[in-house]
């Protein structure tokens, strides 16, 4: 504490009479709450995002973003009647006290928390019962998370008790397709089916829409992944984060140099370059090593910090390499080829997250465990038929949308003015 000087204590003394304020004042159905990343501040981006540029131009909702430490340049270009204010601040209190419209992308729990450090934390419950709390989860689940997990990870990840508390009393939690819909009722026990809304993702309108019509950060990062292909194709390597803090045998992937080197001629001969995004969430000292081999002429950084909103490179890969991450989703939205590089599969299952589908159901592509299958695999992706490319993702496309087009963030927008319509 002593390092943080009062700030945990105060909070602490602050959370009951927050509930008293928050319970007393009156809630305004114009004011709507979109919250930045809960650890990345800088970042405004995803299905929040997508929504607020729906609702930007709107002259009559007060759009109030709540950022933690300091503002950052988010290009809110041609958006009307919005405010950008320190969420922990007396003026961040009283404007979410008045929020009738709340936006999640993980949980109350952790993007209205108020935090001090690295980990220090105190949770900011909210009235749910005179609010519309929706969760714009961030994607489609191909893990097993939240309540459907395995046990272990389970009590870890879901310690904080008020996290179950709050999805009893969410207005909607949103899904991408019928089958997707299970699964979110399911993970986010105790919410019930009802409160699922059928709207595809919002993020996924920056997918198919018009390069003109989308936010200029958006159009910036494109022209800076082309600058990097100089005409070349595009891989991408995104691979998703391990539970070493539930597992001490979970294990991020270590690149030899003589893999490097076999993945380096293969981009020379195939007229290609790797982009590497890891996950932003990095939970141990030792991580994927891929970026120690970054040279910026086979192997770019195209991480959050250089490329904010990964649809940008969705629609400009080639193919995509993942692991048991759902941005395989956005390729798949586009036929893009995908391959999963899932060399600790059968451990992931059992001892971490664990998977909710069989990877071959929901998988649109190869899944192979050893470095030398990935060359394999790439060689054969990058040459494809897109013909080819169609039949085999046709049936993970009938399990994950419902919808096909750029109107997501329209359909929860229209949910929204439902329920205040309805209260």
């Amino acid at each position: 504490m002593a390092r943080y000087g009062l700030k945990p204590l105060f909070y602490k003394l602050l959370l009951p009479v927050w509930r008293v304020v928050d319970f007393c004042t009156p809630k305004k159905a114009d004011h709507w709450a979109f919250a930045t990343h809960h650890l990345h501040s800088e970042r405004f981006i995803e299905n929040q995002r997508a929504v607020f540029e729906q609702v930007k131009a709107d002259p009559s909702l007060h759009k109030i973003i709540f950022y933690r430490g300091q503002p950052a340049e988010w290009h809110l270009e041609d958006a009307v009647n919005y405010r950008m204010v320190r969420h922990g601040s007396l003026a961040g209190f009283l404007l979410l006290a008045r929020c009738k419209v709340v936006f999640l992308t993980h949980s109350i729990a952790m993007d209205y928390s108020l935090r001090w450090g690295r980990k220090g934390f105190a949770v900011l419950k909210l009235n749910t019962k005179h609010r519309i709390v929706v969760n714009l989860w961030h994607g489609v689940a191909l893990k097993r998370l939240l309540y459907a997990a395995n046990q272990s990870t389970l009590q870890h990840t879901d310690r904080v008790a008020y996290r179950t508390q709050e999805r009893k009393h969410y207005a909607g939690l949103i899904a991408s397709s019928d089958i997707d819909s299970y699964a979110m009722a399911a993970m986010f026990y105790p919410l019930n089916y009802q409160q699922v809304w059928l709207t595809g993702l919002p993020r996924n309108d920056f997918l198919t829409q018009a390069e003109a019509l989308l936010p200029r950060y958006i159009q910036d990062s494109l022209k800076q992944i082309r600058h990097i292909k100089q005409g070349k194709k595009l891989i991408v390597y995104a691979p998703t984060y391990r539970q070493t803090s539930v597992s001490d045998t979970a294990q991020y992937y270590q690149f030899t140099q003589a893999e490097i080197d076999a993945l380096k001629q293969l981009l020379r001969e195939q007229n290609a370059v790797l982009g590497y995004r890891p996950h932003y969430f990095k939970n141990a000292e030792q991580y994927f090593n891929l970026d120690q081999f970054i040279d910026n002429e086979f192997i770019f950084d195209v991480s959050q910090a250089v490329v904010p909103e990964y649809s940008a490179l969705a629609r400009e890969l080639d193919v995509l390499v993942t692991d048991y991450s759902s941005v395989y989703i956005e390729a798949l939205y586009l036929s893009k080829p995908v391959i999963c590089f899932g060399y600790d599969i059968e451990h992931y299952k059992t001892q971490q997250d664990g998977l909710l589908y069989d990877m071959e159901l929901a998988f649109p592509g190869p899944v192979v465990m050893h470095f030398a299958d990935v060359l394999t695999a790439l060689q054969e992706k990058l040459h494809a038929n897109p013909q080819d490319i169609q039949h085999e993702q046709a049936t993970a496309k009938k399990l994950f949308f419902k919808y096909d087009d750029a109107q997501n963030s329209q359909r929860v927008v229209k949910r929204i003015f439902e329920r205040l319509d309805g209260s």
